[in-house]
């Protein structure tokens, strides 16, 4: 656990970076730092590993005052990645990964084994060991920095804008990475970004900064959506919190229906008998959906031949029943050129479709399940 007590950071020509911040890092967790530039974000995450140093106030780990600690020990406890990785250019990614364990007394040949099985840990190739940064992708890079972080089992992990020099593909790749890696591992994480749609994404809790260090709301993603604390909080958060919510609702209970559905060996007289102005056609055996066939292309076929030898317009894309959430259903919908969206199970295959009134049900269904438990929460306080 981190716990910062009045923490401030004054420089000498008066600036104040961090104005007696109060804040609580939960072991295990992920705390995410986020606020417009300058709101001292970066400042009050490298006072925990002392690059920078508290003007007054107290930073604790797991109850300990860190300037008891012995700076190169501490910071050698904790994991680092920034922007730019930081990687030694002159050095091979086994080598750059292993940096803290041989200087914390690792043999050379078990710190570069070690640094092979966190590359597999992070996603990438084993093989990449022997190159050196200029030879990897930005991505790749960033990924190496992790695993540098990650070498010698640090319980505390500080991410400073840790995705942000990449293109948006390889910074959604990176953010399911870490969501997979927290997962497993249960760092307590601090990151700073910038970007709520990423705090959002990754944190087990959000504290979104006003300047000076300053807190206006400390929550889990799904609150700070739902119950901005001011205007600040939802200027900043952004007008369209509404649909961000539904991040966080399972599609679990959504209702699916299976009428537009045939495989490709149906007939088209059986396709048009179910009168939907869309058919979705499945394959036959395997269950993945080939597309969607809009109704009128029907007429004029013969009763007799199948929808197999129609050619079928795509679904835009499926999303995983009871895994997704109803925010990946509704985008499932908006882009289907049938207004429907395509449920699948863990294989791909189609389980059925939802329309834009069965997700409405289940958006306000979720609502007034919220509402409910808040209530009942309320009721409970003493």
């Amino acid at each position: 656990m981190i716990t910062f007590e009045a923490v401030t950071k004054r420089y000498p020509d008066g600036t104040v970076a961090v104005d007696a911040l109060d804040l609580e890092v939960p072991a295990g967790k992920t705390v995410v730092l986020v606020g417009p530039s300058g709101c001292g974000k970066t400042t009050s995450l490298r006072m925990i590993n002392r690059l920078v140093e508290p003007s007054s106030g107290r930073i604790l780990l797991d109850g300990t005052d860190i300037r008891d600690r012995n700076q190169a020990q501490l910071r050698r406890g904790i994991g680092y990645v920034i922007q730019q990785t930081g990687l030694f250019p002159h050095r091979t990614v086994e080598d750059n990964i292993a940096t803290v364990p041989v200087l914390t007394g690792l043999s050379r040949r078990k710190a570069r084994d070690h640094a092979r099985e966190l590359l597999t840990l992070v996603g990438l190739d084993p093989a990449l060991a022997k190159r050196y940064p200029h030879q990897l992708s930005g991505g790749q890079q960033q990924r190496v920095g992790v695993a540098r972080a990650l070498a010698a089992d640090p319980p505390v992990l500080l991410m400073d804008e840790p995705f942000s020099a990449v293109d948006p593909v390889v910074r959604a790749s990176l953010q399911d990475q870490l969501l997979l890696l927290q997962a497993e591992l249960r760092k307590t994480i601090v990151l700073v970004t910038h970007d709520i749609e990423e705090a959002i994404k990754v944190g087990d809790l959000v504290a979104l900064f006003r300047p000076h260090g300053k807190i206006a709301q400390l929550a889990p993603p799904d609150e700070l959506l739902a119950s901005p604390a001011d205007d600040y909080v939802a200027g900043f958060v952004g007008f369209d919190r509404g649909i961000r919510r539904l991040s966080f609702v399972s599609t679990g209970q959504l209702t699916l229906g299976t009428g537009p559905v045939f495989t490709t060996d149906a007939t088209v007289a059986k396709a048009r008998a179910g009168g939907e102005p869309w058919i979705l056609v499945t394959e036959e055996g395997t269950g993945r959906a080939r597309g969607w066939v809009d109704a009128a292309r029907l007429a004029g076929q013969p009763d007799g031949g199948t929808l197999g030898k129609l050619a079928a317009d795509g679904i835009g894309h499926s999303f995983t029943a009871g895994t997704d959430s109803l925010r990946a259903a509704l985008d499932a919908a908006v882009l289907s050129p049938a207004g429907q969206a395509v449920a699948v199970d863990g294989e791909g295959r189609v389980l059925g479709v939802a329309t834009f009134d069965q997700l409405r049900a289940a958006i306000q269904a979720a609502g007034q399940t919220e509402d409910e438990s808040q209530a009942q929460g309320a009721g409970q306080r003493p």
